[in-house]
């Protein structure tokens, strides 16, 4: 089973928030026979993407395509230096996208750590050698960086590589100080980040309380945001939804989607997505843009997940509040920009799913009521 920490929000345009959504993906392994998330030891792979085949095949297709029609359709000025330095190049270039494809990987065991670069040549160290990591442009891409305790270099991987979240994921558990470069992101990435950056863990017994809370912060900056565009006679419907990790799997409409968690919680589910939800309506019907889509702003706040720790089973995250409250309150800004110049309509329907003032183990409630 896969699960998605994701934010998300929607209207009528393309939102140009955080490309880099995708990098936090924490994917969690279907449980073995006989075997819990617990008992799992920590072993996973830093691969190159798929892509890196395939341009190199495009690269030698397009080499071989041009000698070939040079040789059907020969040129008195055609060839020597100017034809086959080129294809030399483009060939060459295509034959390393695959060496590196197949060679270049970091292999995680547990503490050791073991990189393979591009001609197959291994450097080992363990999680007790890396000093700290940066990630930010290099080289005409995104790149991580592994420093060690005196500053220098062990590795570079690529922050598009298959298995970099499962990586940046286990440098933050163990404490690793991990720098992101801000030159390429929008403030709104950078919230973002940090939000995932500055996530705590959190026991079962605390979610109840740390929900009400943030409902607390949080339900000002909609309430300030519906008085400012009175104009528009739309409110926010708030609240924490409780989802299984398979029930996030299922590709639906958000008013379809459902829970198959029973509330009250007795217990806290080692597959389990606390997510902040918000919908936009008119009154007693939903908003919905030309295409019959809910205007709404999701916002992960809390899951348990698989922990990269070392001699930690699963762990309750929950992510950073301040940055989350950072990016939404950029977030709705832009929706305030951006609604007068679409069209939308007004539908009424039902949520499938239950949004709460507050998400956890039903006990007593410390502030809010339902």
């Amino acid at each position: 089973m896969s699960s998605k920490r994701y934010y998300e929000s929607k209207w009528d345009f393309e939102v140009p928030v955080c490309g880099w959504r995708e990098w936090f993906i924490i994917e969690e392994k279907t449980e073995k026979p006989g075997m819990s998330m617990e008992q799992e030891k920590i072993q996973f792979q830093v691969k190159e993407n798929r892509a890196e085949p395939v341009c190199g095949m495009l690269a030698i297709g397009v080499a071989v395509f041009i000698f070939i029609m040079w040789l059907r359709h020969p040129s008195g000025r055609g060839g020597g230096l100017l034809l086959f330095v080129p294809l030399i190049f483009m060939i060459t270039v295509g034959l390393l996208a695959f060496v590196d494809y197949f060679h270049r990987k970091l292999l995680v065991d547990e503490m050791n750590i073991c990189y393979v670069n591009i001609f197959g040549k291994e450097k080992r160290f363990t999680l007790d050698e890396i000093g700290f990591c940066k990630v930010g442009a290099g080289g005409g891409q995104d790149v991580l960086v592994l420093y060690d305790l005196l500053g220098g270099k062990l590795c570079k991987l690529g922050t598009d590589m298959r298995g970099f979240a499962q990586f940046h994921q286990y440098l933050l558990d163990n404490r690793v100080r991990v720098e992101w470069s801000g030159k390429r992101m929008s403030g709104q990435a950078m919230h973002w980040v940090d939000a995932v950056q500055g996530e705590s863990a959190v026991c079962e017994e605390e979610i109840r309380k740390c929900t009400e809370k943030f409902y607390e912060k949080i339900a000002p900056i909609f309430r300030e945001w519906e008085k400012r565009n009175r104009k528009f006679h739309v409110s926010w419907e708030i609240g924490f939804a409780q989802y299984a990790g398979d029930d996030l799997t299922k590709r639906c409409r958000l008013r379809e989607r459902t829970s198959s968690l029973h509330e009250p919680l007795e217990t806290i589910p080692l597959s389990y997505e606390c997510i902040f939800e918000a919908y936009l309506k008119s009154e007693d019907a939903y908003i919905v843009d030309s295409r019959g889509r809910e205007i709404y702003i999701i916002l992960p706040y809390l899951a348990r997940t698989k922990s990269y720790q070392i001699g930690e089973g699963t762990r309750i995250r929950k992510m950073d509040e301040g940055s989350l409250q950072e990016w939404l309150t950029e977030e709705l800004m832009g929706l305030e920009r951006e609604l007068p110049k679409h069209r939308y309509r007004r539908e009424k329907f039902h949520l499938c799913h239950k949004l709460s003032l507050y998400a956890g183990i039903e006990g007593e409630v410390s502030g809010l009521r339902q």
